[in-house]
Parts: C-alpha cells; sequence; structure tokens
C-alpha cells in the first residue's frame, strides 16, 4: 500500500518525469536517487517506496491543467516544509504554476504558486469528461501569464469563507436561542455575525488579504438594517443585550469610517452614509 500523500498538488505545465525528480531533489536537498517518481497508470511494482521522497502523477484530460501530483515526503526529508512551500518552490523550478488547496472548507478554493514568487488565489472548476475529470481556472485574484483565459476579480466566496474572530457575537449568542434562518432568532444569528465580520475587516486593515468587494459591503449594511429590526422583535430578556452588543460594534464601525462626501446622497440609517476610511475595491 502506498504511503498517505504529503501533498496533493496541480501542474499547469507538463514537466517531463526527470525534471520533477531534479527539481524535488534540489527542493528537497537530497540526490536525485532519493525520490522515486512515477506514472499513477503506470507499473508500480519497481517503485522504490522505500525511498525518502514518492512522487505520484497523473495525466489530466485537456483543460487548464497538466498533471495531478500526489507527493510523500518521509518526516526526515521534509524540513517542515507545508504544501505551499512545495508548490513554490516546484513553481520555481519547473517554470509552471502549482496550484495547492487553499484549506477552506470549498472545493474550488485554490492558491496558485506562480514561477515570478507570487502566490495567488483562484478558483478551480472540475468536469467529468470521458476520460477523467478535466479542470479549469476560471478566475484569479491577480493576473497568472500561463493562465491566461482565468478573469481577474476578487472572489466572493474566498472573502466569505475567511476565519474571521467575532468575540462579541461569539459572547451574545452562547446563551441566544437557535431558530430556523427564517426566524427571528436564526436572522439574529446571521447578521450579528456578518456585522461583526465587516467591523473587524475594518478594524485589521482588511486583513488577511486587504481585499474585499463594494457589493459585499454594502450586503453587510443590509445585515445591520435587519439587526435594527431584530432588537424590536427579540425576547424581551435579550434585547437590551442585543442591543448592547450591536451599539458595541457600531462603535468599532464608526472608528473606522466617515462620513460621504456631499453629492453621495443620504439615507435615514447613519451606517449608510459612511464610508471606509480606506476602501478595498
Amino acid at each position: 500500500m502506498s504511503p498517505t500523500p504529503t501533498a496533493n498538488l496541480f501542474t499547469v505545465a507538463r514537466p517531463p518525469p526527470a525534471n520533477l525528480r531534479q527539481a524535488l531533489a534540489d527542493l528537497l536537498a537530497v540526490p536525485a536517487e532519493a525520490v522515486d517518481v512515477a506514472d499513477a497508470d503506470g507499473d508500480q511494482e519497481g517503485r522504490n517506496w522505500n525511498a525518502p521522497v514518492l512522487c505520484t502523477w497523473r495525466l489530466l484530460p485537456p483543460g487548464d491543467l497538466a498533471l495531478e501530483l500526489d507527493i510523500t515526503v518521509r518526516d526526515a526529508t521534509a524540513a517542515d516544509l507545508a504544501e505551499k512551500d512545495l508548490a513554490q518552490g516546484l513553481a520555481i523550478r519547473t517554470g509552471g504554476s502549482v496550484l495547492y488547496p487553499s484549506g477552506l472548507d470549498l472545493p474550488s478554493a485554490y492558491w496558485a504558486a506562480v514561477p515570478d514568487g507570487r502566490t495567488v488565489r483562484c478558483r478551480l472548476e472540475a468536469s467529468d469528461v470521458s476520460d477523467g475529470t478535466a479542470y479549469r481556472v476560471a478566475a484569479a485574484e491577480e493576473d497568472i501569464p500561463d493562465l491566461p483565459r482565468a478573469s481577474v476579480e476578487d472572489l466572493p466566496e474566498i472573502l466569505d469563507r475567511q476565519p474571521l474572530d467575532t468575540p462579541v457575537s461569539d459572547a451574545f449568542l452562547a446563551t441566544f436561542p437557535t431558530g430556523s434562518a427564517r426566524s427571528a432568532e436564526g436572522r439574529v444569528h446571521y447578521g450579528l455575525r456578518v456585522w461583526e465580520r465587516l467591523v473587524r475587516r475594518l478594524e485589521t486593515g482588511w486583513a488577511p488579504s486587504g481585499r474585499y468587494r463594494e457589493d459585499l459591503f454594502h450586503r453587510d449594511l443590509q445585515g445591520r438594517d435587519a439587526l435594527e429590526q431584530l432588537i424590536g422583535e427579540v425576547d424581551e430578556a435579550y434585547a437590551g443585550a442585543l442591543r448592547e452588543a450591536v451599539t458595541r460594534l457600531d462603535g468599532t464601525f464608526l472608528e473606522y469610517t466617515e462620513t460621504k462626501s456631499a453629492g453621495d446622497g443620504t439615507t435615514a440609517r447613519w451606517w449608510w452614509n459612511r464610508i471606509p476610511r480606506r476602501a478595498p475595491w
């Protein structure tokens, strides 16, 4: 039985097996003979399963990606290299972008390690074809030279799944009832976290990526609209604490935003009349 892979990567280019072997040997500072490289669909009997580095490649159907790589590195050889490090090292040494998973709970979310040293978030789409699975990089946050068909845009699904601390929401919602998504309770859970996530983005300078979209900013303001109404709908036992939590978040929102310039128009709700001090779109 083959070992569990250390990294599952995709390559845009199709480097020959000998080039993959040498690239991995250079990256991991081991002799080339310490790296076993083989086709997943080829004969496995002659493989050196005890090699410090195992790389199994699979040719993909026509699409944006050429090879799928399963790489296993023994602990003593890895030298604390993460999947990202392997992807970046291979991209630089083979001259083609290498994709690795983002770590988010989203199958389409990947990073592309580009030969120029950048790492760029991208959206990977898979489609079943007669001879396997083909892949297309539909969009990326920056231009990737060897993926010219990918549109360049901020990816809303990535932004929505970025881990962000929400201590105010956590404290209030720990004792607040749960409910269906359409119930007042369910809408409080959603709206309060949406509002705090926006506040934390503002507070941290739009960490971790420095990016956000104006349409998402407006969606989050609508979450604040909903909270204003919900404070009057929830049980009186919770209304005061909810108002207190929202007010605390409002204070941080005020600190990191400024009043819109004249001519932008106004609305009855003050949060719609403010914009970020530094807009990330």
